[in-house]
């Protein structure tokens, strides 16, 4: 199998991290990022992918509205910085037959690079959708997500993941 029909054939699921008010209202360098991953999510959702939302278990019920649980989309609680290691995501992204996930998230320093950071260890094509992660450190955002800003940094999600733009979540 070629590397274009691997990529072509894998199972995507959409993670939606840590968009809860608080969490969106104090630790987003971006008042827009909430659009812009409700954007995602939408087309996420109308590609038929399977949507996790993963917050901290103490916010479960302060989900951002925009970006509100539709139908049976499981809201995992976590007591981690990271959506793997206290939620079950990883055998729930088994179970489903997932190989790639795309990761929206705020904060890009916290959720984002250690949700990706995980997903990349144990095996899966990791997606980031930059414009719909923020940070409360504008700084770090771009040096995590902009390969420019320190090309030989090793910190750089640019090295295990692709990095896209919202609206490119429809090719997939």
């Amino acid at each position: 199998m070629t590397v274009d029909n691997q990529a072509t054939s894998a199972r995507t699921a959409f993670l939606a991290l840590d968009f809860v008010t608080y969490i969106v209202d104090n630790f987003s360098h971006d008042a827009t990022v909430v659009e812009r991953a409700s954007n995602a999510l939408a087309s996420a959702r109308a590609a038929g992918l399977p949507v996790f939302h993963v917050v901290h278990e103490a916010m479960r019920d302060q989900i951002h509205p925009s970006l509100a649980p539709a139908g049976d989309e499981p809201v995992l609680g976590k007591t981690t910085l990271g959506a793997f290691a206290t939620t079950g995501l990883e055998d729930l992204l088994r179970a489903s037959g997932v190989d790639r996930v795309v990761i929206a998230g705020v904060a890009t320093s916290g959720t984002v690079l250690s949700t990706a950071r995980w997903a990349h260890d144990v095996g899966y094509e990791v997606v980031v959708c930059a414009d719909a992660c923020a940070d409360p450190d504008p700084r770090a955002h771009s040096a995590l997500l902009d390969e420019s800003v320190f090309p030989e940094s090793w910190v750089g999600l640019w090295r295990i993941a692709r990095v896209v733009e919202s609206t490119e979540i429809t090719g997939l």
